[in-house]
């Protein structure tokens, strides 16, 4: 029997976090010198995956003097009576705020990755997007480099006021009129 066959009833996928980086500067070969673009990397699911400027701590190193010495983390997990799992990101800047899509993380605060968001602390840009996977011993990490900005403006959602009773009335009223 070929030992390199697998049985295909115990083979797990991976989940698979696919993170594109867009930084204005990436034209510096120094803001992703530690970062593999185009490969695939397999880690254990209890790990906790740290970005930021320290070399030494962080698996992902983003060079740039606006970026705290440990950014954020990622980690698999799974909510309380739930099978299936996910990521969670944390801040762990004191003095970089963390945005996932539009909501504003302090120093500590974390919420659950959604399957497909924007991350943005200082000038950089993560686009994440989540393939589910069914194991639970590793996942996978592939980083992407962007040449262009992955923010538009309209990504950005305005917000309208809305009056308490009715729809918004554009028409314009000079307070000077009597």
């Amino acid at each position: 029997m070929d030992k390199e066959l697998i049985d295909v009833d115990t083979e797990q996928t991976l989940f698979c976090l696919t993170l594109t980086m867009y930084h204005p500067n990436h034209q510096d070969q120094k803001v992703f010198k530690g970062i593999s673009f185009s490969r695939k990397e397999v880690i254990k699911a209890d790990a906790v995956v740290a970005f930021g400027r320290d070399y030494n701590i962080c698996r992902y190193p983003l060079l740039s003097n606006r970026v705290s010495r440990i950014q954020f983390s990622l980690q698999l997990f799974k909510q309380f009576n739930c099978s299936t799992s996910t990521f969670e990101i944390k801040n762990l800047s004191k003095k970089n705020k963390l945005y996932v899509d539009n909501l504003e993380l302090d120093y500590l605060n974390k919420v659950e990755l959604p399957a497909k968001c924007m991350i943005r602390f200082g000038d950089f840009q993560i686009l994440a997007e989540i393939e589910a996977g069914d194991s639970d011993e590793k996942f996978e990490i592939c980083c992407e480099k962007s040449n262009v900005s992955l923010v538009q403006d309209s990504f950005i959602p305005t917000m309208q006021p809305v009056p308490e009773c009715g729809t918004l009335n554009a028409v314009e009223i000079d307070e000077n009129e009597s």
